[in-house]
């Protein structure tokens, strides 16, 4: 017995170094985070590939889990770059996605003076989003380039086994990620804490893997690497000359804390290893689109410097050929979607949201289609991700999923606040403070509760509720209640001007149908108290002090735009036409029309707009006040200085981008303008035409965009204007 054990450790002791070598890697690639700087890694691998240097192992961190990934899944260095020069880098860390896909109940309230992010309500607590993005177009955009390896769910399955590391936010350590969804392992190693949200990876929480290991040499040697060819893009200290604000010195100290640990990984390479890096020089980590131009080529540089080195990596062309068909053999054809399933984490019904998705079983996989579909429900507003998974069950079956994942810290509500101002600095100006607190998904329908208060020269108070009555959503009950006070300049049957305090309670309910992205129709009958208080300085008394309107709303909306302040593509139009009955005791009699409409599109590298808008009133609404002058309304004039029962104008504007301020554009631009006003007993008449125009600087940011320019009109008239906000 003693015999036979002593043989079979013998025998162990032999094969020890046979299986450990038939376990291990010959040369594994490791890729260093560095942000934009990583494009780098792009010129590196093309000099591997014209020098037929095999890799049969790749490690990542951050964008060199990025790139590494990309390359383990099947792409040559040529295609990577192909893919990543496709990408829009200025909006890829921009969550919002096309306006156009939006609901029209999110693009009406698109264009409304609130800021473009708020608080969530949790637990009868404020909270806001745990990062600045979600990263849902970057995510989409990896999807779509990892898509022929969906279904491989063991990164030692892809057609070069892969590594992508992460730092887990609890425990702050290297965290090695070897299966699951690729796209959702490589967003985890590039979750910069602050820019992108922690990702889920099993039971741990993952942020950038740079904060742990940035070149994570130790990895690959844990995972059998005999030779390992390291690329370290990661940023260099500043000068002391360069630190002179909070943002460098805080960047300067996370920089530093990262070159401590590479120095310990350079350290672990030996004596056949190569480590090469790119002379980068102040390329920063945000700058995509200089990174592509001139990352990629000091890549190639760096590369070819370490020739040398690399030379004894190189194989026969036989030997590179058979050693690319044996990756490539590892892809299998995805073919055709076996089953649609739906992974949901909102309070939207899950019925209701599968009417959005356009791919069923037996329908081939469609990136592009997925994606449609994905922006359908992202332009929903209720989730802070929506991607999809492919992956095979236990028979073997073809599984898309799709995941729709929710905004946590807004489970009991949304809170805006807004700001309206503009001033011509002739005495006119308006000045509105509002706060909207809005509840979505309160039945399985989709209703939602909006409450609105605004204070300043007008003063609102307004609540409504919208629902749809069927799981499609189109068709709709919307009950609303506001009351209303402002002072205003009103025009009675003399055709006299008085200045009013003017206030009034509104109840109505529309009916209407959703025209799904493009727009609506409705129809809302509703019952107004006016209450009219003349002013001691006016002249128009024939105005009553009180008066009741009832009647009908006939409402037709269409937006197709792009952006609802500086659109570069698409139609908006909107028609209102108010109908006075007698009923319920009312005195108001006659009718108002209002139609606004505007095309928007891109020429000479500028976006231009073409619009015309039009009122006329008949009877004795006197708060149907039509009014020009102002901001783009015959900018010449002061805010709403011209006053009529009706007016017509057409204008032509154009803005170009200069720069970018952060992530927010700055355009020059103006206007070219005509129109005019009527009173009772006139008409639209050619020869009251009045011609303008503007010249103006804007910017677009959060809190709505800020106007600041001249306007000029004929007859000497101009003024200077300034706008910050959307108009009411």
């Amino acid at each position: 017995m003693r015999i036979r054990l002593l043989a079979l450790f013998t025998l162990s002791l032999l094969c020890a170094p046979a299986l450990a070598q038939t376990a291990g890697h010959d040369t594994c690639l490791v890729l260093s985070g560095g942000g934009a700087r990583g494009m780098a890694h792009i010129g590196v691998i093309k000099v591997l590939e014209r020098e037929r240097i095999p890799v049969d192992c790749i490690v990542g961190t951050s964008m060199g889990a990025v790139v590494g990934g990309l390359y383990a899944s099947g792409l040559s260095a040529t295609e990577i770059e192909t893919q990543l020069r496709a990408l829009d880098w200025n909006t890829m860390f921009v969550d919002r996605i096309d306006r156009r896909v939006f609901t029209q109940r999110r693009k009406t309230e698109d264009r409304s003076f609130l800021a473009k992010g708020g608080f969530g309500l949790r637990d009868g607590k404020l909270g806001v989003a745990p990062s600045l993005f979600e990263g849902q177009r970057l995510a989409v955009a990896l999807r779509s380039a990892l898509l022929p390896i969906a279904n491989i769910q063991r990164f030692d399955d892809l057609p070069i086994p892969f590594r992508a590391i992460g730092t887990d936010l609890e425990t702050g350590e290297a965290v090695e990620m070897d299966g699951g969804d690729l796209v959702n392992a490589v967003r985890a190693s590039m979750a910069v804490p602050g820019a992108f949200s922690p990702v889920s990876y099993g039971d741990r929480s993952l942020i950038d893997g740079g904060a742990a290991m940035n070149l994570p040499v130790e990895i690959a040697q844990g995972w059998g690497a005999r030779r390992i060819i390291a690329v370290d893009i990661g940023s260099t200290l500043k000068k002391r000359d360069q630190l002179l604000d909070p943002f460098s010195i805080t960047d300067q100290m996370v920089t530093a804390l990262m070159l401590k640990e590479t120095r310990r990984q350079r350290e672990r390479l030996g004596a056949g290893d190569v480590l090469i890096v790119p002379e980068l020089g102040e390329l920063g980590p945000t700058d995509f689109a200089a990174a592509l131009d001139q990352g990629v080529a000091l890549g190639e540089q760096a590369a070819e410097a370490a020739l040398p080195r690399l030379q004894a990596l190189r194989v026969s062309p036989d030997a590179y050929a058979a050693w690319r068909d044996a990756r490539m053999a590892k892809l299998s054809p995805l073919g055709t979607v076996d089953r649609v399933e739906l992974l949901n984490t909102s309070t939207m019904d899950d019925d209701a949201l599968r009417t959005y998705l356009g791919t069923q079983p037996g329908d081939s996989i469609d990136a592009k289609k997925i994606e449609d579909d994905l922006g359908r429900l992202y332009g929903l507003g209720e989730f802070s991700r929506a991607y999809y998974t492919v992956g095979t069950d236990e028979d073997g079956k073809t599984v898309l999923t799709y995941v729709a994942r929710s905004r946590r810290w807004e489970e009991d509500g949304t809170l805006k606040f807004g700001i309206f101002m503009q001033d011509d600095f002739e005495g006119g100006g308006e000045y509105q403070l509002g706060a909207r607190y809005g509840k979505r998904e309160l039945n399985r329908f989709g209703g939602d509760l909006v409450l609105e208060a605004r204070l300043g020269d007008r003063n609102r108070a307004f609540a409504e509720w919208h629902q749809p009555l069927d799981l499609q959503r189109s068709l709709f009950v919307r009950p609303a209640l506001e009351w209303l006070g402002e002072n205003e300049s009103l025009i009675d049957d003399d055709n006299l001007s008085g200045e009013y305090r003017y206030s009034r309670w509104d109840a109505r309910a529309a009916l209407g149908v959703s025209l799904g992205r493009w727009g609506e129709v409705s129809a809302a009958p509703f019952v107004r108290r006016n209450h009219f208080d003349l002013r001691s300085d006016s002249l128009s008394t024939g105005i009553p002090r009180t008066s009741t309107s009832a009647g009908i709303d006939l409402a037709f909306t269409l937006d197709t735009q792009d952006d609802a302040e500086f659109p570069g593509q698409g139609w908006y139009l909107q028609a209102r036409h108010t109908r006075y009955l007698s009923m319920l005791d009312a005195d108001t009699e006659g009718f108002t029309s209002r139609a606004k409409a505007s095309y928007a599109f891109t020429a000479l590298g500028a976006r231009w707009q073409l619009g015309a808008e039009a009122q006329n009133h008949t009877g004795n609404a006197y708060e149907d006040v039509a009014l020009l002058g102002g901001p783009l309304r015959l900018s010449g004039y002061g805010i709403d200085r011209l006053r009529g029962t009706g007016s017509a104008l057409t204008t032509l504007q154009f803005s170009y981008p200069l720069a970018q301020l952060l992530q927010y554009p700055l355009f020059v631009g103006g206007s070219l303008e005509a129109g005019q006003v009527w009173r009772r007993g006139q008409a639209w008449s050619f020869d009251r035409t009045i011609f303008g125009g503007s010249v103006y600087t804007a910017l677009d940011t959060p809190i709505g965009p800020i106007y600041f320019g001249l306007g000029l009109a004929e007859e000497g008239e101009e003024a200077v204007f300034l706008r910050l906000g959307q108009p009411y």
